[in-house]
């Protein structure tokens, strides 16, 4: 695959990741929409360069036939790949790093980014009301394009770690949790750090 711009890496990431939510491509005008476009012939050029550049298939006659190569090279894949477990999870402190390299053999099918998700160890039961306990481990992948709804890994004022649901407001960005009943927190944006989407959960017996 040639090398793409970052323009052109945000649009095949914003179908790779409609694509694994939906289980079926977005329309140009869904694409148009999410980038701000003044017309559905800017993406279709866009659409079209990826084509050239072998990072997209898309069928004939067809608004949502468009498939990232990257997928169809996953499913080839090993059924078992390594991530790094980077650190310690507490929620309501910042992240614990470990100073060494540690992995974790997690199933393939879990992980839509290899190169991008990383993988944190739960500690405390913080978050038992959320179905995570102490010791689960959490896939972490790192991106800028977040969908509402999506449970964030965030850090509030450069201090309280937490793992939220994510709903973006006019001034500010509401975080509910999953399960629990708690208030949901109302955070100004530079009030807070997102470090990445939670993908999936392994738990060790």
């Amino acid at each position: 695959m040639k090398g793409l711009t970052p323009k052109q890496r945000e649009i095949l990431d914003f179908i790779q990741q409609f694509v694994d939510q939906h289980h079926y491509s977005p329309s140009y005008r869904e694409i148009m929409k999410q980038f701000a476009f003044s017309s559905p012939g800017s993406i279709y050029k866009y659409i079209q360069i990826l084509i050239k550049k072998g990072a997209l298939e898309a069928e004939k006659y067809s608004h949502r036939s468009l498939s990232p190569i990257f997928s169809k090279q996953k499913n080839k894949e090993s059924s078992d790949i390594n991530l790094p477990i980077i650190g310690n999870l507490i929620c309501g402190y910042p992240l614990e790093l470990f100073a060494k390299h540690q992995t974790l053999i997690v199933p393939s099918h879990m992980v839509h980014q290899i190169e991008s998700t990383y993988v944190l160890q739960i500690q405390g039961n913080a978050l038992i009301e959320e179905a995570i306990l102490d010791g689960d481990y959490v896939l972490i992948e790192a991106r800028q394009i977040i969908q509402p709804g999506e449970i964030i890994l965030g850090l509030i004022n450069h201090h309280d770690t937490v793992l939220k649901r994510y709903f973006p407001e006019d001034q500010s960005i509401r975080l509910e949790g999953q399960y629990s009943k708690c208030h949901p927190l109302n955070i100004k944006h530079e009030h807070i750090i997102i470090h990445g989407v939670l993908v999936g959960m392994i738990r060790l017996y």
